[in-house]
């Protein structure tokens, strides 16, 4: 068990070395945008446009971590999205995709494409163990003691296949949090914890729910391991009562993907009319040197169909 963790702890050491020498690198700075009413079409031109297809070769084992758990429209990221990134993956001859968190039935059933992708979904793997409220196991999560870089993370409690996928997409959904303001690809990372984990975000700061706290160690989290894509929904997004909803709804329609964490988050938070100046995971994210909150160094490809 002793040598178990010492393995990850390496793991999660190279990560965070690649965080802070790969966001200097000129492939990075790069956020491309689609807006239009087809949620799928749109989502596999953004992930052309990053060559989403070309990263992901032959026999590689893709995680993806979707923000799928939530019943009101608005909450939860359209499956269409979902669906067309592992579309990408199965025609680039992933061997097999694994959702992180598991994803029930009834987010597929809500795509009127989910007939036509059966196919593509037999590639799909969840992890059911990581079912909201999640409970530690030893087959299923691993325990670490500490994370390299982060103050405030001990004894954490996260899903094992995170470190061993060759690959790895977070599939995010922006929209508002009443603690953290906004909620998007930083946040989503809480996905890949039990509740256990998780619930100590909310506990152990100066009060309950204290934004500073719970903002620090959502950016921390995000050292584990540092996705190698994102797509962000920032369709139809609720922007109050967040996370569960039902709040205001509004509809950019617009579909984002990028590889900066941080700037992905900072772009998303913009579309729906937050100020990123105000959300406390930016800034951490920042700080910890996860991404860049500064858009001017970026290459903005904006696009509409």
């Amino acid at each position: 068990m002793r040598l178990q963790w010492i393995k990850w702890i390496v793991i999660i050491s190279l990560q965070f070395l690649f965080v802070k020498v790969g966001n200097s690198q000129v492939q990075e700075n790069q956020i491309v945008s689609v807006k239009g009413e087809n949620i799928y079409k749109n989502t596999l031109l953004a992930c052309e446009k990053l060559e989403l297809g070309k990263a992901i070769k032959p026999g590689m084992r893709v995680g993806i971590l979707v923000n799928s758990d939530f019943e009101v429209k608005g909450a939860y990221v359209n499956p269409d999205i979902t669906l067309a990134v592992i579309k990408i993956c199965v025609d680039a001859g992933a061997n097999e995709v694994v959702a992180l968190q598991n994803i029930k039935p009834e987010y597929w059933e809500r795509s009127s494409l989910f007939a036509q992708h059966s196919e593509a979904l037999k590639k799909v793997r969840c992890v059911e163990a990581n079912t909201f409220p999640s409970v530690f196991d030893s087959v299923n999560f691993v325990k670490l003691d500490t994370v390299p870089g982060a103050l405030h993370l001990k004894n954490i409690e996260v899903v094992k296949e995170v470190f061993d996928v060759d690959f790895f997409i977070n599939i995010s959904i922006a929209k508002h949090h009443a603690s953290t303001i906004l909620t998007n690809a930083m946040k989503n990372m809480m996905g890949l914890g039990t509740r256990n984990f998780g619930v100590t975000f909310h506990l152990n700061g100066p009060q309950r729910n204290d934004p500073e706290f719970l903002a620090t160690c959502i950016a921390e989290l995000n050292l584990i391991r540092k996705p190698d894509f994102i797509v962000s929904d920032v369709t139809e997004v609720i922007t109050t009562n967040g996370p569960n909803g039902p709040g205001e709804l509004i509809k950019p329609m617009i579909i984002v993907a990028g590889k900066d964490v941080v700037a992905v988050d900072v772009y998303c938070a913009k579309v729906i009319g937050f100020d990123p100046e105000k959300i406390p995971t930016i800034s951490k994210g920042f700080e910890l040197g996860l991404g860049e909150k500064d858009l001017n160094g970026f290459k903005l490809l904006e696009l509409q169909q």
